[in-house]
């Protein structure tokens, strides 16, 4: 194990005894409609659906919105690949789109190009979908005018982003849908389990029924058509009821350690960060900056490593992919960029005077 990992949670195990202790001799649902409920108070109080993932959650958004074959998918390239195999698991097709330099995410012009292009009956984009990379909100006023404008619903990405809001509203409410992952790195983590919010029933009826294989409110087994083992897992939920309260701690400690990063490079001529949008707040799940020399980010990156330091370069562009390259690509270079020159640092559980050892090994 690195000794400093990117992104650890130590697991509290007392924590998680006292949870469960006070569910004893109960349903054991009980733990996830009540992680449920804690989760929507925490959202706007809009209705949620506690899944076994953010992709599981990707997946039956995609779904509830009726997405199938041939039905084409805005998705940004810079971004993990669970962004889009939900769109694959369902026989659509991505549309990617490049990244803006300000916030690294989604870019507004090039999805206007996208949705102009793509807007007649038979080649019509049927959903957005908007990744909020390491928890800096993405340009939403822009986005949903132009969703608006065009009629497509937008499911924003915030698996990086508990904790991150745009404009006094946390992100994964400002889109028609949220999905969140609570994986054992994020922030607020359930070592697993993931969540989608809505604030339209149908929508959320739909994944919910979906989400539990489709079964019908019968006394007896009755299955219409095909669905998923996606609900979340009692104990998960347990975590998560763990976690919860303590969220707004825990994001606040990735933001200082953020800020304490910044202030050690504030003089460094190469190295820059992501500034969120004015009236927007990042949750900064992972300190990521931007190094423009090449050679001594390569350089740096060694060091970092020989010194046992966890790193992570800049997620590699989607479309370029083998598998994903045939689709359709709106771009001018920037997610590419962001791969060549994206260096992400340790950002959970230490303290100004360890980002000062990491940050002064600067080859």
């Amino acid at each position: 194990m690195y000794k400093h990992p990117l992104s650890y949670n130590q697991i509290d195990a007392h924590g998680l005894h006292a949870v469960l202790l006070k569910y004893q001799h109960r349903n054991h649902e009980d733990l996830v409609v009540d992680f449920e409920k804690l989760a929507s108070s925490q959202l706007l109080n809009r209705p949620v659906v506690a899944v076994s993932s953010g992709t599981a959650a990707l997946h039956l958004a995609l779904a509830a919105l009726g997405i199938g074959p041939g039905d084409m998918v805005v998705v940004p390239t810079f971004s993990y690949v669970a962004s889009v195999n939900p769109v694959l698991y369902l026989g659509a097709k991505p549309v990617w789109i490049d990244s803006e330099e300000t916030t690294w995410n989604l870019c507004p012009e090039l999805l206007e190009q996208a949705l102009r292009k793509f807007n007649a009956r038979s080649q019509r984009i049927k959903a957005i979908i908007v990744v909020h990379n390491y928890g800096v909100p993405a340009d939403m006023a822009n986005i949903m005018t132009l969703a608006k404008k065009y009629k497509v619903p937008v499911i924003e990405d915030a698996a990086e982003a508990w904790g991150a809001s745009i404009q006094g509203r946390p992100c994964g409410t400002v889109g028609d849908m949220g999905i969140f992952s609570f994986n054992s790195n994020k922030t607020v983590t359930a070592f697993g389990g993931g969540l989608l919010t809505t604030s339209n029933t149908k929508w959320e009826k739909r994944a919910r029924l979906l989400a539990s294989q489709a079964r019908l409110p019968k006394p007896y087994y009755l299955f219409n058509e095909v669905g998923f083992n996606y609900r979340m897992s009692p104990l998960t939920a347990a975590y998560g009821l763990l976690q919860l309260p303590k969220a707004d701690r825990l994001v606040a400690s990735r933001q200082e350690i953020f800020t304490a990063y910044c202030k050690a490079f504030k003089d460094h001529p190469a190295i820059t960060w992501t500034q969120p949008l004015s009236g927007d707040v990042a949750s900064r799940w992972l300190s990521s900056f931007r190094y423009k020399d090449k050679k001594g980010r390569r350089d740096w990156l060694k060091v970092l490593v020989n010194q046992g330091i966890e790193t992570r370069p800049g997620w590699n562009p989607l479309h370029k992919m083998a598998h994903l390259s045939r689709f359709p690509v709106f771009s001018i270079g920037i997610a590419e960029q962001l791969f060549d020159e994206i260096i992400c640092l340790p950002s959970a559980f230490f303290n100004e005077k360890a980002v000062n050892s990491i940050v002064t090994i600067d080859a």
